[in-house]
């Protein structure tokens, strides 16, 4: 097959480049105009996920949680003439921006006052009169700061921090084109910088928008420094510009087709999907590397290019292929996390391994093969002294030394192992970024100064339309913003409980001791103005009562920020506070499910006390079993002793139980905070489950290459060693487990098997050659795979650490330990693996082994150019003397 391959690529290589060329202009096309970013940050859990089926739900009644972008200014002197001006002039032009929703700020609000002739409330703007001739700067202070709604929302209890909160809209957030609108909207604040001192920004629009612009910017950065460390070593190790040049024209072009690709199907530029156009190169060019290795080799052995091209298609192709094989598979099970950020990525990521695979096959023979003979120099890195004696080295240790390396290994490992179980897992949305990086000083300026920045959010149904303005409901809301007001990882919390103390202040005078729920009394004296002020309506109060209450689903929302806290942390304070909440409102809970699992065990003793002392689960049970029998119903009204003629019946039961979870709020704690945290846990599990799968189907690709369980096994442990090495390093300098860290395993483990693929293939290969003289098929094996795999790691290794340079912890963290675990791989595949297979000898060798299902490194077939039928003008020895002698 490889052969017949590489006859059919010497032969059509015009063609090919052509039909390249062609490819390569259709994904530029689909990179330049399809290509998209995706701002959306934090948010990695699978669709069908609970808590993603909570927060859609949520986002479907209450819309975006994050669509807030924050401004933050720190001084004393906001309430001067001018600079409260200053203040208003800039929300006003803020609000005329394109794709600004709406402007809150201390400058903007509202006041409600009581038109007692009409009985209803007029909004009316504080602020109005920039001449200060109807209200001095100190009135105005004084009727905005003496209001208790805006305390620690719009202003710190110290008055030194003032708030500006801005709602742009969704639709332009999600639009790369449009999202520049946040960045205008803090280019106009920060003109006041001269007045304010420094202007901090925050929310997620913010960290959306910012994030995504250096993402861009980074792509291209890596780029640039790819191809700039792999040009540099390639030289190093060639001293040729033309390999240098053509190994780039490969990467190149597979970053040209990774980014048509994304394009094309539609995906979106995430932090992980940029990494992709990089990583073709650092991974390409060790493709390039070993196909020109061998040329050389080849070359230098009988110096018929010709020849040496085709033994390169036929000899390294196969081994070539099956490493890339190997690299995607490792790439690939991140499909079965069912998160489709990770989903896509490990889509896009595996296709365009296999398709450098494609670039590198075709591309690397035929330019050669048009180009001029390889000089001596250029062969010379084949005999170089540092890599002649760096071998020779490892092949002192494997021959005579391996006791000793073998203890070197068990205590490295054992170390590890050690510093495993020191090992956290966290993640938050801001983990990845440096602690001076201004998106976290400004979050952290903001939790400091407010006790939270990231969106909180809980739902509460209440079931019954009635039960939301009843006065214990009521209290009930009240107590529970009491818990978070006491918990100092939040902010102040908002509920629709606010709204109603802001009304009955107002029917006060806006006396702020009247700051407080509306008790029985004046709800009657509010019946009117309470009707006027349709809960469903946007109404000037500062407060949109309809992003509080969905009156159509009898759901309110209690909502607040809470600290940028760690996933494992957001998920025990959700317990907590899960916990607490329902104690508040539903403080029966756990007697009723006690009575009711009573009844379920045989004991109907406790009916009476579960439905005939209990006013609403009597009613709820009379009408389920009235079932819209208006004469029942009557019945049950009449003589609530009626109820016990059903204790025997069977539709009771269910009656009953409906009955009792309607007199339950139901409470669902979501926001941008949890999903994140969730998503945190969610792929660490799943992707532990996708690096297991990974270690499993390499394995059975490689028993199919050998044949031999006991190869297997040989062939796995240098490859388990880094990946524990690794693990332990994250222990013991206390790197977290989370989601950019944890795909460092899947991805090392995936590049990581290639050395040992091709080691073990050229292994088989002398075992044949040289009648199972094992020491000797090791140190061949060992001289000639070895330099290919020195230089390939030293490339992955430079190119992988190119990363460290991120403004990403994460994408840093990556960098660093994938490079660390492809480094000491490299060490085990070159150390341990040959001296496992020496120490083992022929247990591990077998006629299986010597005759597998797949064949790679197959016995020489030698090319004839008379077979490849080429155009003797287009030949690559063609000679026009030889046409002239014929004449």
């Amino acid at each position: 097959m490889w052969f017949k391959l590489s006859q059919l690529i010497l032969r059509n290589r015009f063609l090919i480049l052509s039909i390249l060329f062609l490819v390569t202009v259709t994904m530029g096309y689909f990179a330049a105009t399809s290509l998209k970013l995706d701002n959306k940050y934090g948010n990695m859990l699978p669709k069908e996920s609970p808590a993603q089926s909570k927060y859609l739900k949520f986002k479907e009644m209450f819309g975006e949680d994050g669509g807030t972008l924050v401004i933050a200014i720190k001084t004393d002197s906001l309430y001067t003439e001018e600079n409260f001006k200053l203040w208003k002039q800039l929300g006003d032009d803020i609000a005329q921006v394109d794709g600004i929703e709406s402007v809150l700020s201390e400058a903007s609000l509202f006041t409600l006052e009581n038109n007692t002739e009409a009985q209803k409330f007029e909004a009316h703007r504080i602020f109005t009169d920039t001449t200060y001739q109807e209200k001095s700067i100190q009135q105005i202070k004084e009727e905005i700061r003496n209001n208790p709604l805006y305390d620690d929302l719009l202003y710190t209890k110290d008055g030194h921090v003032s708030l500006m909160m801005i709602g742009v809209s969704e639709a332009f957030l999600a639009n790369p084109k449009k999202s520049d609108v946040v960045v205008d909207v803090e280019k106009m604040a920060e003109e006041l910088t001269p007045v304010f001192g420094k202007i901090h920004f925050a929310g997620l629009p913010h960290i959306r928008v910012i994030i995504a612009k250096r993402v861009m910017s980074e792509m291209y950065i890596f780029i640039g420094l790819a191809i700039a460390v792999t040009s540099l070593l390639l030289f190093i190790f060639f001293k040729s510009f033309r390999v240098v040049m053509f190994c780039n024209l490969v990467v190149f072009t597979a970053v040209i087709w990774s980014l048509g690709i994304i394009g094309m199907l539609g995906f979106k530029l995430s932090i992980m999907m940029a990494l992709i156009p990089p990583l073709m190169i650092v991974i390409g060019i060790p493709n390039c590397i070993f196909l020109l290795t061998k040329f050389h080799r080849e070359v230098s052995l009988h110096g018929n290019k010709t020849k040496a091209l085709s033994r390169v298609i036929q000899k390294i192709g196969n081994a070539t292929f099956l490493t890339n094989l190997t690299t995607a598979l490792g790439f690939s099970t991140f499909i079965f996390t069912n998160s489709e950020k990770l989903i896509e990525f490990g889509i896009i990521a595996s296709v365009n391994i296999l398709l450098v695979f494609v670039l590198s096959i075709t591309i690397i023979p035929i330019v050669f093969s048009l180009a001029k003979m390889p000089k001596n120099r250029h062969l010379s890195h084949l005999d170089r002294d540092f890599t002649k004696g760096l071998m020779t080295k490892l092949a002192h240790i494997v021959s005579s030394r391996r006791t000793k390396a073998y203890w070197v290994t068990a205590v490295i490992v054992a170390l590890c192992v050690f510093g495993m179980t020191r090992i956290e897992a966290t993640g938050n949305l801001t983990s990845d970024l440096p602690s001076d990086d201004p998106i976290l000083l400004d979050v952290n300026f903001l939790q400091n100064s407010f006790g939270g920045a990231i969106p909180f959010e809980v739902m509460v149904d209440y079931k019954n339309e009635g039960r939301l303005l009843k006065t214990s409901t009521m209290k009930k809301i009240e107590e529970v913003q009491e818990v978070f007001a006491a918990d100092t990882m939040f902010s102040k919390s908002l509920s629709y409980i606010d709204a109603i103390k802001v009304i009955n202040m107002a029917y006060y005078g806006n006396n702020p001791s009247q700051y407080k729920i509306i008790n029985n009394r004046d709800k009657r004296r509010l019946k009117t103005y309470m009707d006027s002020m349709n809960l469903s309506q946007n109404n000037n109060t500062n407060i949109s009562l309809s992003e509080l209450v969905d009156t159509s689903r009898t759901t309110l929302r209690i909502r607040m920020q809470v600290r940028d806290l760690g996933s494992y942390e957001i998920a025990d304070k959700v317990d907590t506070i899960r916990r607490k909440i329902d104690n508040i409102l539903n403080p029966d809970k756990a007697e009723y499910e006690r009575l009711y699992a009573a009844y379920e065990a045989g004991d109907k003793a406790v009916l009476d006390t579960l439905i005939l002392e209990n006013s609403g689960i009597y009613n709820g049970v009379t009408a389920n079993l009235s079932n819209g029998n208006d004469e029942l119903q009557y019945a049950f009204d009449m003589n609530p002793e009626k109820i016990r003629e059903y204790y025997d019946k069977v539709e009771l039961k269910t009656a009953l139980r409906s009955a009792i979870d309607e007199e339950y709020f139901g409470i669902d704690i979501t926001g941008t905070s949890v999903v994140a945290a969730e998503g945190t846990q969610y792929l660490v599990k799943n992707l532990l489950t996708s690096l297991m799968i990974a270690i499993v189907i390499i394995a059975v690709l490689m028993s199919l290459l050998f044949r031999s369980w006991k190869m297997v096994v040989i062939s796995l442990i240098p490859n388990f060693i880094p990946l524990l090495t690794t693990a332990g390093i994250m222990g013991f300098f206390q790197i977290p487990v989370k989601p950019s860290t944890i795909l460092v395993f899947s991805i090392a483990f995936g590049i990581s098997v290639d050395d040992t693929i091709h080691f073990l293939a050229k292994y088989r290969m002398e075992l044949k050659s040289n009648h199972w003289d094992l020491k000797l098929c090791v140190m061949n094996a060992l001289k000639e795979t070895g330099v290919s795999m020195f230089y390939t790691s030293i490339v992955l290794f430079f190119g992988f650490s190119m990363f460290a340079l991120s403004q990403f912890g994460g994408t840093q963290a990556l960098g660093l330990l994938v490079s660390l675990t492809l480094l000491i791989a490299m060490t085990t595949n070159l150390v341990v693996l040959p001296s496992l297979l020496l120490t083992l000898e022929k247990r591990v060798s077998s006629k299986a082994f010597e005759e597998p299902y797949i064949q790679i490194y197959d016995e020489e077939t030698d090319i004839d150019l008379d077979e490849l039928e080429v155009d003797r003008t287009t030949a690559i020895d063609y000679d026009p003397s030889e046409e002239l002698d014929k004449t």
